[in-house]
């Protein structure tokens, strides 16, 4: 089948069987109608449309070993630093599109994560699990499904392992092994873009201990499977979409395209043995994770740095709009929000560049880089925001909202208030504009996605100390120092200085499994 168009892909969101879904105490009977998840619903659509736009197809389409033809990035994994730079520069001129996270990105890189750790796996353990992905990934490639990786457990008690939770539904874990696949319960949260997903792909949240292995499993379910309930999480907008009519353009949700967050509840959810890729081999359950957050973590510089551009674009038009672009603080800060674009962006860049080729043929970025490019967009992303929302000034929390702004009572006294005095805009250019900055800004997901998607700032810097050389580091100041002058040890220590960074022995610190 070729590539899906927007209108194939609503329509086939559309044919799924009803899912269990609730918001706000009350069930949820069509997501694609439901009006707090319009924009989501825009937002995968848009990246589905832009999928068979020819001006797009170079940056988002990639070539596939498995069905021959030109297939999108969000359903394969990579197999080149071309490829890992080619989704850095895809995410990062989605997100200055969309302003958001694609509902698509996690998918693939659960791929590119379950790709190399089933090979390791059918190396060491004998198993047959890379053929099996290899032909999942065909079936997701054939039919262009937009998947989603389930990711973070509920973990309850976080002083406690899986194994010893008091409710062992805080971690996903297998009920029940069988012939023919396994069962599987448990709930997973903070799952981005999950109600318009064809497929749900689970992977382990931490690494694992032999205690552990009924929490060591990966495998894709049905997004409309039985037994999996949703509930869709709250946003300060989820109200407003309610105020949508005909007569409302819409302005105070910032911009049509938004995502969404649910947790997700898997209650004894039957998984055929041709969908499981890790079931009880808790030895893999940490490379897993090393193989998928290396690759995960790359694309959070790409998005980012999107989300960042598109914010500077917002707040130099208002400086525009209001006289003080070249006030020189307000030139400095805008600055700075540039920077702070390319500085994400430069690093995933980096990343995918400095990878290895792993025996399967798949691409892994550096993880190191990985890492320091999601600790980065932790923190510094929310330096652009504060000077965004400190040059819109207070507008952002306390304009007019759309409804005070047309209502034939006060909307012309709004209108005079919020006017920014310039001739090439009125107030509902000023509004839009606004809106779009506060959404950018506590509104919608973004914020807090670059703090806590893809992983928390500890967890990058816990990685970012575990792939770091330390040895090597003293190595080189005893070298440069002469606190060690022995010829070979100095001579060991320049060749490991010259070797290309990024190897699966010296950054991956893999386990060895016996066979």
């Amino acid at each position: 089948m070729p590539l899906k168009n927007k209108e194939q892909f609503q329509a086939s969101i559309r044919a799924r069987k009803p899912l269990n879904v609730w918001f706000l105490g009350e069930k949820v009977d069509d997501v694609t109608t439901y009006p707090p998840l319009a924009a989501s619903f825009n937002a995968v659509s848009k990246v589905y449309e832009l999928h068979n736009d020819s001006k797009w197809q170079d940056l988002l389409l990639v070539d596939s070993d498995l069905t021959g033809g030109k297939v999108s990035i969000y359903t394969t994994p990579l197999k080149s630093a071309a490829d890992a730079n080619k989704k850095t520069k895809a995410a990062r001129a989605l997100a200055e599109v969309i302003g958001c996270c694609t509902h698509r990105c996690t998918g693939s890189e659960a791929f590119a994560g379950l790709g190399p750790c089933c090979y390791d796996m059918d190396q060491d353990l004998g198993t047959d699990y890379f053929k099996r992905f290899n032909a999942f990934m065909k079936y997701v490639q054939e039919n262009d499904l937009s998947c989603t990786a389930t990711v973070t457990d509920a973990k309850g008690l976080r002083t406690l392992p899986p194994h010893k939770q008091p409710d062992r539904d805080a971690y996903v874990h297998i009920d029940e092994y069988r012939e023919d696949g396994i069962v599987i319960s448990g709930i997973k949260v903070n799952q981005t873009g999950i109600l318009f997903a064809h497929e749900v792909v689970i992977v382990p949240t931490t690494a694992m201990k032999e205690e552990d292995k009924d929490f060591a499993v990966a495998c894709a379910v049905p997004a409309d499977a039985p037994g999996v309930t949703y509930v869709l999480g709250r946003t300060p907008q989820d109200k407003r979409f309610f105020e949508v009519t005909d007569k409302i353009e819409g302005i105070d949700l910032g911009k049509k395209y938004a995502d969404h967050q649910a947790l997700v509840y898997f209650d004894h959810v039957f998984v055929p043995k041709e969908r499981v890729f890790m079931a009880g081999e808790w030895q893999y359950a940490g490379r897993l994770l090393n193989y998928f957050t290396a690759v995960h973590r790359l694309t959070a510089g790409g998005c980012k740095a999107g989300g960042c551009s598109a914010l500077c674009g917002a707040t130099s038009l208002i400086a525009d709009m209001i006289g003080v672009n070249k006030a020189g603080h307000i030139k400095e800060k805008l600055a700075e929000m540039v920077i702070t674009a390319e500085t994400c962006y430069g690093l995933s860049l980096a990343a995918g560049t400095e990878g290895f080729k792993h025996p399967s043929g798949f691409w892994v970025p550096n993880p190191l880089l990985a890492h320091t490019t999601k600790w980065t967009c932790t923190w510094i992303p929310f330096n652009a925001v504060r000077y965004a929302r400190e040059i819109i000034a207070g507008t952002g929390e306390t304009a007019p909202s759309e409804l005070d702004m047309r209502n034939p009572a006060v909307g012309k006294i709004c209108q005079k208030a919020f006017n920014p005095g310039n001739p090439k805009y009125d107030a509902f250019d000023r509004l839009r504009a606004t809106r779009f900055v506060e959404h950018m800004a506590r509104g919608s997901n973004w914020t807090a996605m670059a703090l806590h998607g893809g992983g928390n700032p500890e967890a990058a810097r816990m990685m970012a100390m575990r792939f770091t050389d330390w040895q090597h580091l003293q190595d080189i100041v005893k070298v440069a120092t002469g606190m060690d002058t022995d010829p070979q040890f100095v001579q060991a220590t320049y060749e490991k200085i010259g070797q290309k960074k990024g190897s699966i022995d010296t950054l991956l610190d893999l386990p060895v499994a016996k066979k």
